[in-house]
């Protein structure tokens, strides 16, 4: 806030900003209330207790839902990450700048049912064709390379994240300087050297937001991967089947709470670091950029 600004109004900026946050995350606070009852959802009485907290881990179909959300996570954001870095790249190396975004923001433009309906239809044909060619060959090793399952849920999921990467990673970039590489390749770095002992340093924020936010959009998705995950649940899927059938078990309410604290924490936590090293960049490029004003 500067000198001339109205206290109050800074302040009640602060409210407003507060009170957004506070509607938006409202049901998430109900969630973890709930998940604390000892009588569960739509109880006349609340009592408190952790005992849900202590049985989510004894709960075998959410762990096991829980184990292969995780594994497409990881998988998906181990694929998906370095293919946004290297559009990111090539964003800024080219000068078709439009048409990159345009391409890498074009799933975004498609309904996920939609696009969702779509891939399942293309992975079935495309399996068909690769079952005809293996009768056809006397060979059986390419019967399941499209079949529905983890490979073609990933394949939907890098299809959904991958925009949203892509934007976090350029948005990091733009602040990078492209003179530093080239003074790099000046004094005889090579190309990768140049990359992750000078620019990855300056952009590894972005990217490690990038990968949390992929890893969180993999968690939130049900849509494609309902559609595209064959014969196994994911936490998403398992969750919704619960509510649209008998109810979210009060195990599930607990197992919800956890995994939103987890990712308000990890998120929380990199945008934390993130100011934190930003202030320190700017407090040590102050005596340079202006000496007058250094203590002495």
């Amino acid at each position: 806030m500067d000198d001339y600004a109205n206290i109050w109004l800074h302040r009640a900026k602060w409210a407003y900003l507060l009170l957004i946050v506070a509607t938006l995350m409202s049901p998430v606070f109900y969630v973890m209330y709930i998940s604390f009852n000892e009588n569960g959802f739509g109880a006349a009485e609340y009592e408190f207790t952790t005992r849900w907290y202590g049985l989510i881990f004894s709960d075998g179909q959410l762990m096991a839902a829980l184990r292969w959300t995780l594994g497409l996570a990881v998988t998906t954001t181990l694929l998906t990450i370095p293919m946004a870095l290297l559009a990111a790249k090539f964003y800024k190396a080219t000068r078709a700048k439009v048409a990159v975004v345009f391409l890498l923001l074009a799933p975004l433009f498609v309904a996920p049912d939609i696009l969702s309906a779509a891939l399942l239809v293309f992975f079935k044909n495309v399996n068909l064709s690769f079952q005809w060619l293996g009768d056809a060959a006397g060979v059986t090793f390419m019967d399941s390379w499209f079949r529905l399952g983890f490979g073609t849920t990933v394949i939907g999921l890098i299809i959904y994240t991958i925009p949203y990467a892509f934007v976090v990673i350029l948005i990091t970039m733009g602040r990078y300087n492209k003179e530093q590489t080239e003074a790099a390749r000046a004094c005889g770095a090579t190309g990768w050297r140049a990359f992750w002992d000078i620019e990855f340093p300056q952009i590894r924020a972005g990217v490690f937001s990038a990968s949390a936010f992929t890893v969180i959009l993999c968690f939130n998705e049900y849509t494609r991967t309902s559609l595209l995950k064959g014969g196994f649940d994911t936490f998403t899927t398992v969750l919704v089947s619960q509510m649209l059938n008998e109810g979210m078990s009060e195990q599930s309410y607990a197992m919800s709470s956890f995994v939103s604290v987890i990712a308000i924490a990890l998120i929380g936590g990199i945008i934390v670091f993130t100011l934190l090293r930003s202030e320190a960049a700017a407090r040590k490029a102050q005596p340079v950029a202006e000496p007058n004003t250094a203590p002495a």
